[in-house]
C-alpha cells in the first residue's frame, strides 16, 4: 500500500469509491462529489487530495486545505482535514490512519500552526480514529438546517441585489466587522472575494445579495448550491427527520407541511457562505428572500454553521429549523498553541 497525491486521471475510480462509502450514522446518505470528483476542494484556494493505493486500485481518500486564520490573537496557517473515506473492504486496516500521517506531515512542511476538522453528533468511530491521532474536541458548534417548503416575506426598508464588483470593499470591510474576534476567521478583502468567486464551481457574483439602503450596504449573504457539486442520496433517514415526519403528518391535515427526505430520495441543499450583517433582521431579510429562490430552484434545505448562542440564529425566525450538533475537533502543532474561549468562525464551505 502506497499514499499519494490525487490526480485528475483518478475521477472516475474516486467517484466509484465514494459511491460505495456511505457517510453517517443516524442520518446515513450516499456523497458522491458531481460532475467531478475535485469540484468540492477547489473552493479552497490551497488544497490536496491524497489516495492510498494498492497496486494501481485506489482503497481510500483524503483531503485537506491550509488557509490563515486567527489563533491565539494572531494570523497563523491552519489546515482543515474533510472528506475522508475508506473502502467498506479495506477498513479495519490502517488505511484511514496511513492516510491522515500523510496529510499530517504534508501541512507540517506547509508551517501550519493548528489542523482542525468536523465530525457530526453521533459519530463515534470518527471521533475514537482522531483522538487516536491527537485531535482533542474544542467544543460543539451548530448546524441549523431550514426547510425549504413555502414562500416568505422578504420585503425590507432598502433593496436586496446581487452583488456587484464596485460593492466588494464593503462588503469585505461588513464580513471583517461581523467576524472580527473569532478564533479561525481570515480576515478577507475586495481581492479575497474576488478569488473566491473566480474559483468556486457553481458560484458567480449572482450567489452573493446585498441589502442595500441609500448607499449602505446593511447585509450580505452568498449561497452555494451544493447540488451542483456534489450528488447526495438518503440511505438512512436521521431519528429526527422519522419524528419530524410523524409530527408533520398530522399538521398536515390543516395546512400545508413539507415532507421529510427518505430512503432513496436525492437532497438538494444550499450552504450560506459569505454571512456579513449588522442588524439580525436585516440578515434576515437576505434569508427570506434565498428561500424563495431556492424554492423556485427545487432546493430542500438550507444550511449554515455558527455558535450555539450566536446572533445569527435570530436572523432564522419564522423558518422551521432542525439543528445538528457538529464537534470541532483541533490539534495543535506549536507548543502551548491552542484555541482558547473565544467565539469560533467555521466557513461554510467547510460544510
Amino acid at each position: 500500500m502506497h499514499i499519494r497525491e490525487a490526480s485528475p486521471e483518478d475521477n472516475d475510480q474516486l467517484q466509484e469509491l465514494q459511491a460505495k462509502c456511505p457517510q453517517g450514522t443516524d442520518l446515513i446518505v450516499s456523497t458522491v462529489n458531481t460532475p467531478e470528483f475535485f469540484a468540492r476542494a477547489k473552493a479552497y484556494e490551497s488544497y490536496k487530495v491524497f489516495v492510498a493505493c494498492e497496486d494501481d486500485r485506489i482503497i481510500g481518500s483524503g483531503a485537506c486545505a491550509i488557509r490563515n486564520g486567527v489563533v491565539s490573537g494572531g494570523i497563523r496557517r491552519v489546515a482543515y482535514h474533510f472528506q475522508l473515506f475508506i473502502s467498506p473492504e479495506q477498513r479495519r486496516r490502517g488505511v484511514a490512519t496511513l492516510l491522515h500521517h500523510h496529510q499530517e506531515d504534508y501541512v507540517a512542511r506547509e508551517g501550519v500552526a493548528l489542523s482542525y476538522l468536523l465530525i457530526m453528533e453521533g459519530n463515534l468511530p470518527s471521533m475514537r480514529l482522531v483522538e487516536g491521532q491527537g485531535f482533542s474536541r474544542h467544543r460543539a458548534l451548530v448546524m441549523p438546517g431550514l426547510v425549504v417548503y413555502k414562500e416568505m416575506d422578504a420585503t425590507s426598508r432598502g433593496r436586496i441585489r446581487p452583488v456587484a464588483p464596485g460593492d466588494l470593499p464593503a462588503v469585505a470591510e461588513l464580513l471583517n466587522e461581523t467576524w472580527e474576534g473569532y478564533d479561525l476567521y481570515e480576515p478577507t478583502s475586495a481581492e479575497g472575494l474576488a478569488r473566491f468567486v473566480e474559483r468556486t464551481p457553481a458560484y458567480s457574483f449572482d450567489n452573493i445579495l446585498v441589502l442595500e439602503d441609500q448607499g449602505e450596504v446593511l447585509a450580505c449573504l452568498g449561497f452555494w448550491d451544493w447540488s451542483q457539486i456534489t450528488r447526495i442520496t438518503v440511505i438512512q433517514p436521521s431519528s429526527k427527520m422519522r419524528l419530524l415526519g410523524l409530527l408533520l403528518g398530522l399538521t398536515r391535515r390543516l395546512r400545508p407541511m413539507p415532507r421529510p427526505p427518505k430512503a432513496g430520495d436525492a437532497l438538494k441543499q444550499m450552504v450560506l457562505i459569505p454571512i456579513g450583517f449588522k442588524d439580525p433582521a436585516d440578515l434576515g431579510v437576505l434569508l427570506r428572500y434565498v428561500n424563495n429562490h431556492a424554492l423556485q430552484s427545487g432546493i430542500s434545505n438550507i444550511f449554515g454553521m455558527c455558535e450555539k448562542d450566536h446572533t445569527l440564529l435570530d436572523s432564522m425566525k419564522g423558518f422551521m429549523r432542525i439543528d445538528t450538533a457538529l464537534h470541532l475537533y483541533v490539534k495543535p502543532f506549536e507548543k502551548d498553541l491552542m484555541l482558547g474561549d473565544n467565539p469560533v468562525f467555521v466557513d461554510g464551505i467547510d460544510l
